[in-house]
């Protein structure tokens, strides 16, 4: 009787470390699979983001001058910076192994950019020479809005798959390109508020 007990023990033990074995290596390979998954991810971002703080940078000048000029010599603000198309993921990509949240705000992203992009296109249909402000005012708030957006997702991912910053800012340790965003968006919302109340204070 003793040994059939011992017997029985035995199994299940051995069943238990077979399936505790089991779900450990399933764990980790999704594990494995996710972190893989949210390194493309994190490249694409990173790469849109750095173009949006192009966009964000350009003030319509070159040189110090508007950089657009009429056959009559009229000068005008005229875009340098090519606005990037919304990002592309692989069709390969593993989106089932990453957080769920994650997930959903990676892949709306896209349709967010696309609904900028058509936005800043109506402001440009509306803005008027020589300083477009409409359509500088649109390109600059949206596409700092993008650019926070993509590194706030690619920081999200990098912490829970502790994926390392590394070459992120190879050239400059000092450049903060989310810094560079929310201190350029909180001072253009400044000076777009105290221009309001300048204009409230005349009426």
């Amino acid at each position: 009787m003793i040994e059939a007990v011992f017997g029985l023990v035995g199994v299940v033990v051995g069943s238990a470390i077979t399936i505790t074995k089991d779900a450990w290596s399933s764990w980790r390979d999704r594990r494995r699979r996710a972190a893989y998954a949210a390194i493309r991810v994190v490249c694409i971002l990173e790469e849109y983001a750095d173009k949006c703080v192009g966009v964000v940078q350009d003030d319509g000048t070159a040189y110090g001058r508007p950089a657009g000029r009429t056959d009559q010599g009229e000068e005008f603000l005229e875009p340098q910076v090519a606005q990037p198309a919304a990002p592309e993921y692989p069709d390969d990509l593993d989106w089932r192994s990453l957080d769920a949240s994650l997930m959903q705000r990676a892949l709306s992203f896209p349709n967010v950019a696309r609904s900028t992009d058509r936005f800043i296109a109506i402001e440009a249909d509306f803005s008027a020479p020589p300083s477009y402000d409409g359509l500088f005012e649109a390109r600059r708030v949206g596409y700092g809005r993008l650019g926070l957006e993509a590194l706030e997702i690619s920081a999200a991912l990098r912490k829970l798959y502790k994926i390392d910053a590394i070459g992120r800012n190879a050239f400059s340790s000092d450049w903060d390109p989310d810094g560079y965003l929310r201190d350029t968006l909180a001072k253009f919302e400044k000076e777009k508020a105290e221009a309001r109340s300048s204009s409230e204070a005349l009426l």
